[in-house]
């Protein structure tokens, strides 16, 4: 997943949600937000996991 696009759909999901006030919007806003913290975290931590084999 692409961070900046999650942060952008949890952002327009906010934005619809404060036009329209529906509480659906809303969960899909915290959805997106959670996932891009989840990807952001995910990234930070495999970060060093790249192993290559040919310096053996």
């Amino acid at each position: 997943m692409n961070a900046k696009l999650l942060m952008m759909i949890a952002f327009l999901f906010f934005l619809a949600w404060r036009k329209a006030a529906d509480s659906f919007l809303l969960f899909c806003a915290l959805f997106a937000g959670g996932l891009w913290v989840c990807v952001l975290i995910h990234r930070m931590e495999n970060t060093h996991s790249v192993v290559d084999d040919d310096t053996q």
